[in-house]
């Protein structure tokens, strides 16, 4: 399951949850982030009680657009704990992402990792 997140549930869906989130920023007009939704929506399933799979839709969420910096789609990013982590800047497939994840999961360090402020 996709939760679609807005800026006015990002707090309760994403910052306060207790799963890790993975998050595709995605828009309309956005070819490769069609693409990637079925990816996403197989690792809710593989994940399904270990990871919240959520999608933000940059054109109608402009907050969430400027507080993740996103200055390209599709954009996927990881938060926990109060600290994002972006995972990719464009295009990947579901066998790269599942492994980001797991990484992610093991709590193996990361770079850019940053505070969600």
């Amino acid at each position: 399951m996709l939760f679609e997140v807005t800026d006015e549930n990002f707090a309760e869906e994403v910052a306060e949850s207790p799963l890790p989130c993975v998050i595709l920023f995605t828009a309309g007009w956005c070819t490769y982030c069609d693409e990637m939704v079925p990816a996403m929506e197989a690792l809710s399933e593989a994940f399904e009680g270990r990871v919240k799979f959520c999608l933000v839709n940059v054109d109608e969420q402009r907050g969430l657009r400027i507080k993740f910096a996103v200055a390209s789609l599709p954009y996927v990013v990881h938060v926990h704990d109060g600290m994002k982590t972006p995972l990719f800047d464009a295009i990947t497939n579901e066998r790269r992402l599942e492994e980001r994840i797991k990484h992610m999961l093991a709590g193996k360090d990361a770079p850019g990792t940053m505070p969600l402020t």
